[in-house]
């Protein structure tokens, strides 16, 4: 899998951190039904995650990933649709997890946060095997995307997105 999202990485030309796909600053992603903000208390950070199910076949692209569409183009799927969206608000060195599709985990941790940029790590389990365990710098209100693993004949893509 880390040769899959060093490829992709590469394809985009990002290289800040293993796994990364793409980053953008700007407004918030859209919000998902599912989806329940908790009220930041001061030096915390608003995270948000979304599940994304990259597949081929009828070209889709969720219109809540309408700001990271230009991203997207580059990745070999035509079909981008938002599975669910999930969010929290993180203290430093806290951590929020939560089930994904496919019997997994993510873990996502704040490590740090400056002006500029929130960093942190994000953690993909199935069962107990570790699958993605990597750390991302986040812009202050911008979305990172990470590459997540094989589903239903695609991909599961993890736009996180970190406020301020």
């Amino acid at each position: 899998m880390k040769k899959l999202a060093l490829t992709l990485m590469l394809v985009l030309g990002l290289a800040q951190a293993p796994e990364a796909l793409a980053q953008q600053g700007g407004p918030k992603a859209a919000q998902g039904p599912k989806a329940k903000a908790k009220a930041p208390a001061e030096g915390q950070v608003k995270v948000q995650v979304m599940v994304v199910h990259a597949t081929d076949g009828k070209v889709f692209v969720d219109p809540k990933l309408e700001k990271l569409e230009r991203h997207l183009e580059f990745l070999k799927y035509s079909s981008y649709e938002v599975i669910s969206t999930e969010r929290d608000a993180l203290a430093q060195d806290k951590s929020t997890s939560f089930a994904i599709e496919g019997g997994r985990k993510v873990t996502v941790t704040l490590l740090s946060k400056d002006e500029s940029k929130a960093r942190l790590r994000v953690q993909m389990y199935k069962a107990d095997k570790k699958l993605v365990d990597t750390t991302v710098s986040v812009k202050r209100g911008g979305t990172f995307i990470v590459a997540g693993p094989k589903y239903q004949g695609g991909m599961l893509l993890l736009p996180i997105t970190a406020d301020y």
